[in-house]
């Protein structure tokens, strides 16, 4: 079983969220802990991170199989998502 990790930006988006999206997305978030490569893998600059989708949303994240971890760095649209996950600074 995988621990599922909230970076403060990905709080921070969120909480920005309406309440019946982020309901969506903790259920959606909750099947990382069995299986955190469903997420779709991204490719170029992106391509450390996978994509979990839910419907017009998008959890982007890495795994960490080391630590057992799943580390979700941005919640959002698609339309912007990936946009947003680029101008962060990746560790």
């Amino acid at each position: 079983m995988y621990r599922v990790k909230l970076t403060p930006a990905a709080v921070k988006m969120f909480n920005a969220l309406h309440p019946t999206i982020k309901s969506r997305i903790k259920s959606r978030l909750k099947e990382l802990y069995h299986n955190p490569c469903q997420g779709k893998a991204l490719r170029d600059e992106l391509s450390s991170f996978r994509s979990l989708k839910m419907k017009r949303y998008r959890a982007v994240y890495r795994v960490d199989h080391e630590h057992k971890e799943a580390v979700v760095y941005a919640i959002g649209h698609r339309r912007n998502i990936y946009e947003r996950v680029s101008s962060l600074k990746q560790p």
